[in-house]
């Protein structure tokens, strides 16, 4: 009764912790909001994240101390192994969840051979970061999974709460009490209106692929793809504490091997792979005769051979030098584009997509204010896909907010007093005189001068007599006109402009300034 007491509550204690986890990561990502008032930083399991300070450190070619909450993750495979990715990661979490949910426990083949792509995966972005491009993004679970709860997730959310909340008012069920909760979501999620944001189906596809590959097996994603865990993987074998079996106790049943979610278990039923192994404590759990504990002992006699061969790492090395190569040429790296608003405070542009992780951090809390970042596609070249850029005819660079660096991980957007912020330049705007009324129709409209939030006004009217030749009547047409010294490119104007399609005033990127 004590032992079966013992391996029931094992078994939930991990589950609790890991649950606590993903509801400190949601928690995080519920932080980046406007206002901006967080008790928990949005950024912190982006700043906790090893292979992000790795790789970002290393292609910028700076050190910021706030990695240092990273090392902490990085050591602790020499203890405990690749425990990380059993009991914290919310994305491995996240995976467990979905595959009880959508998947079941029905027995999938092994995919043993395919470990070593993850390894591979590893030294690709190491060497594309040794480069000087990032590409960690891409791969890296806490930035995949951030994006994918703050920009979609939420999104969604909100979405589906609102047509929920619409039916029930429309059916006339509580209505006042319907409205109330309505306007508590909208002031909590997206207080400006409803979420619009561009670019989705990337960041959608890489989350729902990932969960997707549980079909094939257990963690396919953790087992064969995830570079973080390669990377804790490689460290963890020298780690003490591991599974240790009892040879006399063990029947060979093959319970614990054919339950492995990592199939770290080796066909001897004694032998673990320990680079393999998440101390998930399951097959412990699960062992009909208590032959299996958990155990320090000496790390030197444990290490196992890294599971990498030498064509593998020459196969890395190429895709890096060649990949490199790839983002460099100019024809698919198009960085005169007079389109492409960075936000204030925002690094050099070599520096800035050296440090990006596209955790939409940015995008997310700039939904709750202004609405103007929005994830990139080619506007600035392969490098820059997903990368924030401002869309004006979407959403504006609201006046009174500098969230976006305040809440960055990397700092790829500098942190701007709210003063400073208001001067910093992020472009200029122009009007299209073929599509500006005034100038194409003679007839008045001050919309951009009314919105300019700037107490001087950086558009300014010219009032001029306009003879309509075909009645001959004479009247006063304001023309507006942008005085350039002044205006910082916040875009309001362009938002606000009442022309469907392309505005008759654009922002470019004349006079931007980059720290």
């Amino acid at each position: 009764m004590t032992s079966s007491h013992k391996k029931i509550t094992s078994g939930k204690i991990r589950k609790i912790v890991q649950i606590l986890f993903l509801a400190l990561f949601l928690l995080t990502v519920l932080q980046a909001t406007y206002p901006f008032r967080p008790w928990i930083p949005p950024e912190l399991f982006l700043w906790a994240d090893p292979l992000t300070a790795l790789t970002v450190q290393i292609s910028g070619r700076f050190f910021d101390p706030v990695f240092l909450i990273a090392l902490l993750v990085l050591l602790s495979p020499f203890v405990f192994g690749r425990a990380f990715c059993g009991w914290i990661c919310p994305l491995g979490t996240t995976i467990d969840i979905s595959d009880k949910l959508f998947f079941g426990k029905k027995k999938k083949p092994s995919t043993r051979k395919y470990r070593p792509i993850k390894t591979v995966i590893l030294i690709t972005l190491l060497l594309f970061a040794i480069f000087g491009i990032q590409l960690s993004w891409l791969m890296d679970p806490l930035p995949i999974l951030w994006r994918s709860f703050g920009v979609l997730g939420m999104s969604f959310f909100y979405l589906l709460a609102n047509t929920i909340l619409n039916g029930l008012y429309d059916a006339n069920i509580f209505p006042d009490a319907v409205l109330d909760i309505q306007d508590g979501i909208s002031a909590w999620l997206f207080p400006v209106g409803t979420p619009k944001f561009s670019m989705l189906l990337l960041p959608f596809l890489i989350i729902i692929g990932i969960l997707a590959l549980e079909k094939i097996s257990r963690r396919f994603w953790c087992r064969n793809l995830c570079p973080l865990g390669a990377l804790l993987g490689l460290l963890s074998k020298f780690s003490p504490f591991q599974r240790v079996v009892d040879k006399d106790a063990c029947t060979g049943c093959s319970i614990c091997r054919n339950k492995c979610k990592m199939g770290a278990i080796e066909n001897d039923y004694i032998s673990t792979e320990k680079s393999e192994c998440i101390l998930c404590l399951n097959c412990k759990d699960d062992c009909p005769t208590d032959a299996i504990s958990y155990q320090f002992r000496p790390p030197l006699t444990m290490k196992s051979a890294t599971d990498l061969s030498r064509r593998s790492f020459i196969g890395a090395g190429t895709l890096a030098l060649f990949g490199s190569g790839l983002f460099a040429l100019n024809a698919l790296n198009p960085r005169q584009n007079d389109r492409r608003l960075r936000p204030p405070g925002a690094l050099p542009e070599d520096d800035f997509l050296e440090r990006c992780i596209r955790c939409e951090e940015c995008v997310r809390i700039c939904a709750t204010s202004g609405g103007c970042l929005q994830m990139a596609f080619l506007e600035s070249g392969l490098e820059g896909i997903m990368t924030p850029l401002s869309k004006y005819r979407i959403g504006y660079c609201e006046y009174n907010c500098n969230l976006c660096g305040q809440i960055c991980p990397t700092k790829a957007i500098q942190p701007l007093e709210l003063a400073e912020k208001q001067k910093r330049k992020m472009g200029t705007a122009i009007f299209l005189k073929d599509r500006c009324i005034p100038y194409r129709l003679n007839e008045n409209c001050i919309v951009c001068e009314e919105h300019c939030p700037l107490p001087e006004k950086a558009i300014k009217l010219e009032r001029r007599n306009y003879k309509d030749t075909e009645t001959g009547e004479v009247r006063i047409v304001e023309y507006p006109y942008v005085d350039p010294d002044l205006c910082t490119g916040c875009g309001i104007c362009e938002n606000k402009c009442p022309l469907e399609g392309d505005a008759g005033i654009i922002v470019i990127r004349e006079g931007e300034e980059r720290f």
